[in-house]
Parts: structure tokens; sequence; C-alpha cells
């Protein structure tokens, strides 16, 4: 070969490789440009074709509302200052927002962001986990890190409409990305981020601990128990301080392991009771799916998989259905150990076996099919369709509540309260129905959570007969003015 050949086959390859690392971090970011755009649209369907939901939806955009006006983290639905309930300081962040744009389409921006941004921050965790001398591992970071939005799982909060929680995962895993890279300043600001986003992020940010122990830069493996220190101090000061004198002794999440202690009758401790809660067969299912979803390669890691026990037991040991079986946001917590575990398992794949390149971004296919063939939001196989076939009504709505006081107390649908709940006083009917409130009736209404049909029948047929006046009605929407008035 001459010289001028071998310069050119030189080239060729320099080329080649150029144009690779040009692909890598461009995958998973168009990965996240698609899951945004399909989680967006989905749950803006719901927003305005009116089947939202009043819990949580609507309950957490009032909390932000209150909070951009300077009424704190006050809620109507509660009775209570929600830092009593949770301890989620993130909400100030999205409150100052609001505060240009006072709009429930924030929160689901943030949401469907927060899930779409986890394939390029699991993309630089992966790439930083794996060895970089082995060619595969770009690759595999990639095939790793592109379908996670698409995941089931992930479909599952996005279903959820907005929690915090749908942050915090992609902000953890920018954490240990940069605790693993050495930035530490970038790594210590993401920590304190992820554990604003839920009380229970504290294990998440544990969790970074132990990986920055194992697998940190030197400057930040030497420190890594100070990490562990924050998520300690964290939950005894939120949880153990701040959160009791918020709460003084009223609702907590607690309530629903009562059953664990033996004081709840409706739900007898046995054995056999504990056990079929822990192995519940579609929780199982879930976590599998995960697993799979990432080739197996967390079972390559089984000390790191060890990690997902305590949240998953926090779950499916609760007696709240759907936690307890890992539906909607409730399976987040999980995640971020379980891509941990994965991460681990690839860096172990790698260091005992080589793969051709291609074949790594080949089997980015399997995990989209699983992902089509065991979601449940539009268009994979277990989507609800009809929940985002419904026409947008808000122009309607706001006609039919256009002479509703904007600091007037409101009770009103399911569907319909996260659009009335920029007010200090908002609950979902017939909830906490007193004759101080304005009553707004969906006559099509989309009822979830804890609305049971039964009792808003009798209460909607109590409406003529209560001493309120019909103040609006256009076949779709009604309008009851307060007792009285």
């Amino acid at each position: 070969m001459t010289v001028d050949a071998m310069n050119l086959a030189g080239r060729e390859r320099g080329d080649a490789r150029a144009v690779a690392w040009w692909i890598f971090p461009t995958l998973p970011l168009l990965a996240a440009a698609i899951g945004f755009a399909w989680t967006l649209r989905g749950e803006l369907m719901r927003l305005y074709g009116m089947t939202g939901s009043a819990w949580d939806y609507a309950y957490d955009q009032q909390i932000i509302w209150n909070i951009s006006v300077g009424q704190g983290f006050y809620s109507s639905f509660a009775r209570a200052n929600f830092l009593g309930i949770h301890f989620e300081l993130i909400f100030v962040v999205l409150a100052a927002v609001e505060k240009l744009w006072p709009n429930p389409a924030v929160l689901l921006i943030f949401s469907s962001a927060g899930l779409a941004a986890t394939a390029p921050a699991a993309y630089l965790f992966f790439r930083s986990l794996l060895p970089a001398d082995r060619p595969e591992s770009p690759w595999l970071a990639v095939a790793l890190a592109a379908p996670i939005p698409f995941w089931a799982a992930i479909q599952e909060a996005a279903r959820d409409f907005f929690h915090p929680e749908n942050m915090a995962l992609a902000l953890a895993l920018l954490a240990a990305w940069a605790g693993i890279r050495g930035h530490r300043v970038a790594m210590w600001v993401l920590c304190v981020l992820v554990l604003t986003c839920k009380e229970d992020q504290v294990y998440t940010v544990g969790v970074i601990g132990l990986l920055m122990a194992a697998y940190g830069a030197p400057q930040i493996r030497k420190h890594w128990r100070f990490i562990v220190y924050l998520a300690g101090a964290w939950f005894l000061i939120g949880t153990g301080i701040v959160q009791q004198h918020f709460r003084n002794g009223g609702y907590t999440d607690f309530v629903y392991y009562r059953w664990l202690f033996g004081l709840d009758p409706s739900m007898p401790r046995t054995l056999s009771t504990v056990l079929g809660a822990a192995f519940r067969p579609s929780a199982l299912l879930v976590v599998a799916v995960v697993i799979a979803s990432m080739f197996a390669l967390p079972l390559l890691a089984p000390r790191w998989l060890l990690l997902v026990i305590p949240p998953y037991l926090a779950d499916v040991l609760s007696g709240h259905n759907p936690q307890n079986v890992l539906n909607l946001h409730y399976v987040l917590l999980l995640l971020f150990p379980l891509i941990v575990a994965g991460g681990v398992g690839a860096r172990k794949f790698l260091q005992m076996r080589s793969i051709r390149p291609v074949m790594a971004l080949v089997a980015i296919l399997p995990a989209l099919i699983l992902a089509w063939g065991t979601g449940r939001f539009p268009p994979a196989l277990g989507g609800d369709q009809s929940l985002y076939a419904h026409p947008n009504v808000i122009a309607e709505l706001q006609t039919a509540t256009s002479m509703i006081p904007a600091d007037a107390p409101v009770n009103a649908d399911d569907g319909l309260a996260v659009w009335l709940a920029n007010r200090h006083t908002i609950n979902d009917f017939p909830d906490r129905l007193d004759g101080t409130c304005y009553v707004v009736i969906d006559r099509q209404a989309y009822l979830s959570g804890p609305t049971h049909p039964d009792q808003r029948l009798a209460a909607l047929n109590l409406l003529p007969t209560s001493g309120r006046s019909l103040l609006y009605d256009d076949g779709r929407f009604q309008v009851w003015s307060p007792v009285g008035d």
C-alpha cells in the first residue's frame, strides 16, 4: 500500500470514528426529544379534554399557585400545610415559573421534560461508568439509555400527570455522572435538587453515596460518607422536625402501614398476607420488566441489585393502592438503584467478554418492543385510548366559570378542578362541600381517585333543593351559586 493510500485509509477511519462519536450523544438526545413530545402531547390532551385528575394534579397546582402569590404551602384539599404531608421544596422553583405563567400546563412541561431527560442523563451515567478503553462502551451506553423514556415504568409516571419525583430520576443520574467524573460542585448541587423533590429521595441520594464509594472520582470517593450524611441529615431535619412541626399530629402516609402492626382490623396481619404482599406477582412483574429492559444486566451485579429491596418493600407493604402494585409514580423510587445495578452489571459484562458495537445498538429494539407490549401510555398495548380522545373544551369551561370571582371558594368535578385550582380554596366535588362555595359540574364528568360515583350522584341530586341557584348551564357544564346567593 502506498503512503497516500495509507493516509487516505487513516483519514477514513478517523472520519468514521468522528461520525460515531457524534452519533453517541445524539441518539439519547433524539430519544429525549421524542419522549418529551410524546408524553407532553398525551398529558395535554387529557388536561384540555377534562380527563385530568384532582388528586394529585389539581392538588399540586393549587399549592404551587399559593406559593407564587405568597400564601405558602397551604392546601385546601388537605386543609393543612403541605410541608407536613410531603417535604417537596422544589415547588418553590416551579412557583417562580408560575409567577410568570400560572397555568397547569407548566407542571406537565416540567414532568415530561424530567421523564424525557432520563435518556441523556442515563447515557452520561453509563458512559462514565463503563470502561473508557473499550470501543463497545459508548454503543452499550446508548443501547441502555435511549429506551428509558419509553419504559413501561416511565409510562406509569407519565400517566400520573405531575409529581416532582418525575424530575428526580434524571437529576440523580446526572449527580452520579458528575461524581464519577469528578465534578464536585455539580454533584452536590444535583444531590440537593434530588432531595428537594420529595422526602423519600433521601434513599436515592444514599445510593449515590454508596456508588461514589465504589466508582467516584478520587477527590469524591474519599468523602463519600458526607453524601450519605447529607441524606441522613435531610431525613432527620426534614421529616423528623420540619414535617412534624407543620403536621402537628395530622395526616401522614405512615397510616398505610398500620396493618403491619396489627392496627387495621380490615387487613389482618398474618404471615401469609405479609408474604403475599411482598411477593405480589404484579409488582414483581414490574421489576422484572425493568430488568429485562436493560438486557438482564442488573443480574450481573447482585450486591447492587439488593439496594432495590428497601424501596420495593416500602411500596408493596403499603396498604395504599396503587402504591403496593408499583403503578403510577410509585415505581420511580426503584428505578435509580435498578439503573445503577444495570450500569455496574454492564461494566462487569464488558470485563468478561467483548461484543460487536453494532449489536449493542440493535439491542435497543427489544427494549422498545417490551415498552410497547407492557406499557399503558398510548399507543402502548395497555393504554386506555379513550382518555386521550376527548375534544378540547377549555374555552367552554372558561365561559361557564367566568362569573366566579377569582378569590371565591369552588367545589368542582374531578377533571375540572385543575383549571380552577388557582385560588385559596378548591376541592373536588362533593368532598368538603359547604354552602360558601360555587359548584361546577361536568355532565360528562371524568372521575378518578377518591371520588365515589354514588356519593357524587347523591350530592348532585341534592343541588336543586340546597338553596343554591343555577347560574349557568350549556348542556355540558353547570355552575351553581353558594347557598342563599
